[in-house]
């Protein structure tokens, strides 16, 4: 039975230190008053871009939001800008230009005019550039035929990338003078009615990485295909 009773005072003397212990950490907090966090908003939308990045940040309704404040590279480079009183509520844009090509984890806050700070909204994005532009291969030509008879050139594209944005065809036109033709990504076939016989075909394509980037980006070299006559 002591044994019994000493464990309930130690279990009770436990219990009482905790109570003490988390009404102190309580009381700390509540030193100066209330906590006061600013709204923050709850939605951005990141759109990437060669070496710069684009966010829409959907403002809080708080009207008591002066300006906000943006993390990144663990807290190594940030950003802030005031919040003007008719923008609350409103979509703000904003570009993050120059930043590397490469993956980064945001953070963002929304503060009021006394400093106070808005639980932190956190997202990811990236930035593209010269490592992801040497690695894209253009749309390719699946198939040509030549109707002697029309004077007519077929181009039979292969299913583009779903990031693809367009492809250039170069070829030489009868008058012998170059001339190009912009194939959108949607486009199957492509007919040339004034292709010069025996000349080659060069094409090169663009993309995007995401159908929310900002920017285009473009194979550096040109494929040539040359046509055969039946």
């Amino acid at each position: 039975m002591k044994i019994k009773y000493g464990i309930t005072g130690c279990l009770f003397f436990l219990i009482m230190l905790t109570a003490c212990t988390e009404w102190d950490d309580f009381r700390k907090y509540q030193v100066g008053g209330e906590i006061v966090y600013p709204g923050r908003g709850d939605t951005v939308l990141v759109a990437s871009g060669r070496n710069r990045t684009q966010l829409l940040w959907v403002l809080s309704a708080d009207p008591s939001v002066t300006k906000f404040r943006l993390y990144w590279n663990n807290r190594a480079d940030s950003l802030e800008a005031p919040v003007a009183s008719n923008r609350i509520g409103d979509t703000v844009k904003i570009m993050i230009d120059p930043l590397p090509e490469g993956a980064y984890n945001f953070e963002m806050y929304s503060l009021d005019a006394k400093g106070n700070k808005s639980v932190p909204l956190r997202f990811n994005g990236r930035t593209f550039g010269a490592h992801y532009e040497t690695g894209l291969l253009n749309r390719s030509i699946s198939s040509t035929a030549y109707d002697s008879t029309l004077k007519v050139l077929k181009v039979n594209w292969n299913v583009p990338d779903t990031v693809n944005v367009n492809t250039e065809l170069k070829y030489v036109a009868t008058d012998s003078k170059p001339k190009t033709l912009l194939v959108g990504a949607t486009v199957n076939i492509s007919t040339l009615n004034d292709w010069k016989p025996g000349t080659a075909l060069s094409y090169k394509s663009s993309f995007k990485p995401d159908r929310k980037a900002i920017d285009v980006f473009t194979v550096s070299k040109y494929d040539t295909i040359a046509v055969k006559l039946k």
